[in-house]
């Protein structure tokens, strides 16, 4: 039995909730040890406060339902789903997952040039097993990425995964890592995921976000975007080929962006290439 953040306990049969390891929008994640194996494993709970809160549980419905239609070693594993009814209402959602052990980059940003590459190398390699399995990650962005302290990465939280082609009702996502068709509410596709991929690759590269599409300070209209700086003129450590692969994925008209996340990985993977050849003759 575990207590929660408002004094209340929880049980989860066959489970020994170990502890707290974060909370979110009507959430909490809890390190769980599954009984006679010794497991490690993830949970997330979502309660109910209110009706608004559909959304939370739609979302966590996401999660399960990509989680049983893809499997990649750099994807989060999502194992269960169990809903906790209230007479006939759903009042609680409880995802059992998969423990991803490490940092996100928004927690440990990565600095060498062939870390990053190795890194992004992996999760456009995640991106594009779910594109090829009909679905948009859509949420692409530093918290929703974890390295671990080999290097290995994992991408996380299909929260506001959808299927390719989906036009979504209202506007989500993270504002400074949104493509334009996001904000524009078009249709969510491959083209998308590549625009949040290359604004988080841009972040890790320069620690810099790019510039928002979402009206500022109260505004109700769509602002242009401000010129992007290429990220080798602000990081000389990287080679102008990535650069140039980061500015093609930032492109406002989808179709200037490269064709697909295979693309993109076959190109990181000449530039590490490329990158630690240079390193071994220096």
């Amino acid at each position: 039995m575990a207590q929660t953040a408002t004094g209340r306990t929880f049980r989860l049969t066959g489970f020994q909730v170990v502890r707290i390891l974060g909370t979110g929008a009507r959430s909490t994640i809890w390190e769980v040890r599954q009984e006679g194996t010794g497991r490690i494993l993830c949970l997330k709970r979502v309660v109910r406060q209110g009706n608004e809160d559909n959304r939370y549980f739609q979302q966590v419905s996401n999660e399960m339902d990509v989680g049983a239609k893809t499997d990649h070693p750099n994807l989060r594993k999502i194992h269960s789903l169990q809903k906790i009814r209230k007479l006939f209402n759903v009042v609680e959602m409880r995802l059992l997952m998969e423990l991803a052990p490490g940092q996100t980059l928004q927690q440990n940003r990565p600095v060498h040039p062939v870390e990053i590459l190795n890194i992004f190398a992996q999760v456009a390699q995640a991106v594009h097993h779910m594109n090829s399995e009909g679905f948009a990650h859509a949420d692409l962005k530093p918290n929703n990425i974890i390295v671990d302290t080999n290097g290995n990465a994992m991408l996380i939280d299909f929260g506001q995964s959808c299927p390719l082609g989906t036009v979504k009702p209202r506007i989500q996502g993270t504002p400074e890592y949104m493509a334009p068709e996001q904000v524009h509410r078009g249709s969510i596709n491959v083209k998308t995921d590549i625009y949040n991929f290359g604004s988080t690759l841009y972040w890790a590269i320069t620690g810099e976000t790019c510039p928002s599409l979402l009206p500022q300070n109260g505004s109700l209209e769509l602002p242009g975007r401000k010129r992007i700086t290429p990220p080798e003129k602000i990081n000389k450590n990287i080679p102008a080929t990535l650069g140039r692969l980061v500015m093609e994925c930032l492109s406002l008209h989808p179709n200037e962006r490269p064709e697909s996340m295979q693309h993109i990985h076959h190109r990181l993977g000449r530039i590490l290439r490329k990158q630690l050849a240079d390193t071994n003759h220096s």
